[in-house]
């Protein structure tokens, strides 16, 4: 058997498969957005803007909006499959695979929840303030045995989680807004947003052994594997502004909006176990530093059209881009306990710094919807749309605990149904993709893929219902 602390001392890796929600934004680790008109037009909304979720969409529209207050809640049922393709483990032991491939595998079943509040104040016919709290991204995802574990030989206790990829976050943000019409042609407004993220996230990982000397060790024990949880939250600060322009003469409106970068700072702690194998004595050894990352959501700027072939037919469009490539390598501190006494000075090893590679890449959304007015059935109105929205994440840096893995394609429909002051909207999304083929990639070159390999697929199912109440 090999000396117990030296084997240790080969700098536990920080298992931070860093999937924070960043909520206010399209694709990459957002699904959602907010309002109940908006979502039924797949977002095809900044120059239209005309109810609270203009705070969102673009500023600019809340102004001369009247006093209201409104009330979202929705549920999201996200979903990925996965087909493994992945290299084997071991060159000694060529037919091991820590996923199963060829085996298609789904993420489990799983509703999130979200919502949002929205409150409208008309200080004057020209100028409205609003604040609302929205929770633009509720989402998530389990793999139960997708990571298959260490191997016959290596040693079975303790047994290595069947649960190994895991997500649960959530994006709230706190928006106070101004809108100001400054005459019959022109808007203008601006928010101030304030992001607050909770996340958990599960990940396992092999990392290369080490016997104290620099050399791997034999195998069984040439990997040890590992796994990790980090629980976190933290607060950004941004704004966004907008601009509508429209006139009662032209049937055209033009809107544009700006959504600013935010850093939200990530405190927490992440829980990484190692399991050792027979050579090393068996059982795990758990250590539970605190981390830090300063976290990147990118800027976008948003124009869209609007057309009234009608009074009551509106048809909209929207093309959004995302500075997704500021999500490109997050360091990573970590403080408290590291591996072990391993010097014998009764003090404990700092943990090591790290870096999340990610790679992100900016990215254009398309959305096109229409709004129609009953004119025989008052106060009734029905919408759709539909978007294209490219993924931002590389087949480098592709895993199992965010459900954007491809190309997203989104239709929706909803309804509305005035009765006097009071509106009643319902909506139903359907986010979905092809197939993608991702092949393995050894980011950091230890011999050791760091995606998942395999043709993946994914889904989100969204429901969602609004009342709103004008005074």
């Amino acid at each position: 058997m090999i000396n117990r602390r030296s084997s240790l001392r080969f700098n536990l890796i920080l298992i931070i498969t860093f999937v924070l929600c960043s909520g206010l934004y399209a694709g990459g680790i957002n699904l959602a957005g907010v309002g109940a008109k908006a979502l039924s037009m797949s977002g095809s909304f900044r120059a239209i803007a005309d109810d609270w979720s203009a705070m969102y969409w673009n500023p600019a529209g809340l102004g001369g909006q009247s006093t209201s207050i409104s009330l979202e809640a929705k549920g999201l049922f996200p979903m990925a499959w996965v087909t493994p393709n992945a290299p084997a483990l071991s060159s000694t032991y060529d037919d091991y695979y820590i996923y199963r491939n060829g085996v298609k595998q789904s993420s489990n079943e799983a509703l999130y929840p979200a919502g949002a509040l929205g409150v409208t104040y008309q200080i004057n016919p020209q100028i409205t303030a609003g604040l609302s709290v929205f929770f633009p991204s509720a989402l998530g995802a389990e793999w139960e045995n997708l990571f298959t574990g260490p191997y016959y030989g290596y040693g079975p206790d303790p047994e290595y989680p069947a649960i190994a990829w895991s997500s649960d976050m959530m994006i709230a943000d706190i928006h106070p807004t101004v809108g100001w019409k400054m005459d019959e042609n022109v808007q203008v407004g601006m928010g101030i947003a304030i992001k607050y993220a909770t996340l958990k996230l599960g990940s396992p990982n092999v990392v290369p052994s080490n016997d104290g000397t620099g050399e791997r060790l034999p195998f069984p024990a040439q990997n040890f594997f590992v796994d990790a949880m980090l629980e976190g939250d933290g607060i950004g600060y941004g704004f966004n502004l907008g601009i509508l322009i429209s006139s009662p003469e032209n049937p055209l409106s033009i809107g544009m909006s700006y959504n600013s970068a935010v850093t939200i700072p990530i405190e927490g702690t992440v829980t990484q176990t190692l399991y050792l194998p027979r050579i090393a004595g068996a059982g795990s050894i758990e250590i539970e530093p605190d981390a830090e990352a300063d976290f990147p959501l990118p800027m976008d700027f948003g124009v869209g059209f609007a057309y009234d072939f009608t009074p009551d037919f509106t048809v909209a469009a929207d093309i959004v881009w995302t500075n997704w490539n500021e999500l490109d390598v997050i360091p990573v501190r970590l403080y408290g306990d590291g591996t072990a006494d391993s010097d014998g000075d009764g003090a404990i090893d700092p943990a090591e710094d790290t870096e999340l590679l990610l790679n992100w890449e900016d990215t254009f959304r398309y959305n096109i919807g229409l709004n129609y007015r009953f004119a025989y059935v008052r106060g009734l109105e029905v919408r759709t749309g539909y978007y294209f929205d490219p993924t931002p994440i590389p087949s480098a840096t592709i895993r199992p605990t965010i459900t954007d893995v491809a190309d997203k394609h989104n239709i929706s429909i909803g309804t509305a149904y005035t009765i006097k002051n009071l509106k009643l909207e319902a909506y139903w999304e359907h986010v979905f993709t092809g197939e993608r083929s991702v092949d393995a990639s050894d980011n950091d070159h230890d011999g050791l893929f760091d995606n998942v390999p395999g043709d993946w697929l994914m889904q989100v199912d969204t429901f969602g219902m609004q009342v709103s109440y004008h005074f």
